[in-house]
């Protein structure tokens, strides 16, 4: 009995000393149950299997929303949905008699957030399990960081296999990291974790020409890894049962801020077809350049003979020139001849000439007279378009006054001509010829008793339209192409001298300066002759 009052005192001591402690660590737990950032939620598990809450921690309260849980079940504070998931948690702990870890996303305060849970299981000196403490980490911030990482991923992917080139990187190992479906295309081969020193290799990498494989060092995607960056390194790729490809390579290392290196990245460039196509533009240019050596060579020759065609045609037109002349001299003294023996015969038998004769007389003056000017019309119009004259300032105005001057015009013919006639630059005489051919005919067959003639222009784009109407009983429009067809008449000779040469020579010579001439003409309608003349390009005035 002593010795049992001597241990009392010691062990109400050490009682005394274990209560200190045992409220010194409920009070560190509480404050810590007080003050953690982690919702912490007690548990008490029943001998029914029923879940009953005993308390949430100030941060529970605070992130979740939800108040006065002790003594409640899951269903007397969640929705139905959420009780459900959580109790299945719970019974899975209780079952597991270990601790288990778990996310779930469960909705409170109005939005849906993102929890990391674990379940501790309690157990009583029996070993059955009475309570379960949890803790429940916010991880809705880095869920959304995590959601939004991989929406950029897939974005980013997406984006790299719509690419037309190709992107291929590896990380700061070496190892490939990354082949878009271009790049696989390009390669004919799937992305494998092999040293640099395998590349070429296996994926089939070839120098520009496409006869060796390309060097280590030479690989663009080694380059980039090494540290170098770099624009348009040609290669080809030449994958087995593949038509071969010839690729352009942009690289460069990926370098982060502090300046570490992370791995390298190429960009490639399928540019196969604009190798073929430059390749048969040189080969075309080679045939080309051929062709036009060919050509110039033939031009050449062709020129050569043109000139010496020239010269023989130049010769040929100064010995046709002195042949006309001579022929028509030749011709026309013989004419003169017969015309002044005439008159001697018929003032030598002029007692003894009766009528008959005399008209025959003057009817053989007159054929020499129409012979006479056969030949002259001849003469001019074999002169038309080998005889140039340098281009000149030309008043057209001046020009019909001197023409009509220099014709026999009788007094009763009215010429009347438009004002304001152009001046231009172009060659004298081709046009000369014309008006005064014109204007002749046009008096020959105006109306006898009432002659008139019109002149006039028209000014087009690049010509002058110039018009000569009579009014004269005109022409069938039948006979139109015909009267510009040299010695076509369409009157007996007999009854109006005509050598049928005057309209040749005027349509000759309108053509011979790139114009045209035409008639508008109808029986007893007057004729007008049109006919276009070219502008000179380097006209002084107009």
């Amino acid at each position: 009995m002593n010795d049992i009052n001597q241990q009392l005192p010691e062990n109400i001591f050490q009682l005394e000393q274990q209560q200190v402690i045992i409220s010194q660590q409920e009070g560190f737990l509480r404050s810590i149950y007080d003050n953690v950032q982690e919702a912490i939620f007690v548990v008490d598990v029943e001998a029914d299997g029923i879940f009953r809450y005993q308390g949430f921690n100030p941060a529970a309260v605070r992130l979740t929303g939800v108040k006065e849980v002790e003594n409640k079940t899951p269903d007397q504070i969640f929705p139905l949905e959420v009780a459900s998931r959580v109790k299945q948690h719970y019974a899975k702990c209780l079952t597991s008699k270990t601790t288990i870890y778990y996310e779930e996303c469960l909705p409170f305060q109005g939005e849906d957030t993102w929890w990391f849970t674990t379940l501790n299981p309690i157990q009583d000196e029996t070993g059955k399990i009475h309570r379960i403490i949890g803790t429940s980490l916010n991880i809705s911030d880095r869920k959304r960081a995590q959601t939004e990482l991989e929406q950029e991923r897939v974005f980013m992917r997406t984006m790299l296999n719509n690419l037309s080139d190709g992107i291929v990187a590896c990380d700061e190992n070496g190892i490939l990291a990354l082949f878009n479906q271009a790049s696989l295309e390009f390669f004919a081969a799937p992305q494998e974790p092999l040293p640099p020193e395998e590349w070429a290799e296996h994926y089939s990498l070839y120098d520009a020409e496409g006869k060796d494989y390309l060097k280590q060092e030479d690989i663009p995607l080694f380059r980039a890894f090494a540290g170098e960056s770099f624009v348009d390194a040609e290669l080809m790729s030449i994958p087995p049962n593949r038509k071969p490809r010839t690729l352009l390579a942009n690289g460069s290392p990926i370098i982060d801020a502090q300046g570490n290196k992370l791995g390298a990245v190429i960009a490639i460039q399928d540019i196969t077809e604009r190798k073929e196509t430059e390749q048969a533009l040189a080969k075309l240019n080679e045939e080309l350049e051929d062709r036009v050596k060919e050509r110039t060579n033939q031009l050449e020759q062709v020129n050569a003979l043109l000139l010496a065609t020239t010269a023989t045609l130049e010769r040929r037109n100064q010995e046709l020139d002195q042949f006309a002349y001579v022929t028509s001299h030749d011709l026309k003294a013989p004419l003169r001849a017969i015309a002044n023996l005439s008159e001697w015969i018929e003032e030598d038998l002029e007692d003894n000439l009766d009528d008959d004769t005399r008209h025959n007389m003057n009817l053989l003056r007159s054929r020499v007279h129409r012979l006479e000017n056969l030949i002259n019309g001849l003469l001019d119009y074999s002169r038309v378009g080998r005889l140039s004259s340098e281009p000149q300032l030309v008043d057209v105005a001046n020009m019909l006054t001197e023409i009509i001057d220099l014709l026999d015009v009788p007094d009763s013919c009215q010429i009347q001509i438009q004002e304001h006639l152009p001046r231009f630059v172009t060659e004298v005489i081709p046009l000369q010829q014309v008006f005064h051919n014109l204007i002749s005919n046009a008096i020959k067959h105006s109306d006898c008793s009432n002659p008139k003639i019109n002149i006039s222009v028209q000014e087009l784009d690049n010509y002058y339209e110039f018009s000569v109407a009579d009014n004269g009983k005109g022409i069938d429009p039948k006979y139109h192409d015909r009267i510009f067809t040299i010695f076509q008449t369409l009157e007996a000779r007999d009854n109006k001298e005509n050598t049928g040469i005057g309209l040749a020579i005027v349509k000759k010579a309108v053509e011979n300066q790139g114009g045209e001439i035409k008639i508008e003409s109808s029986i007893d309608m007057g004729s007008t002759f049109k006919f276009t003349w070219q502008k000179a390009q380097n006209s002084l005035l107009k």
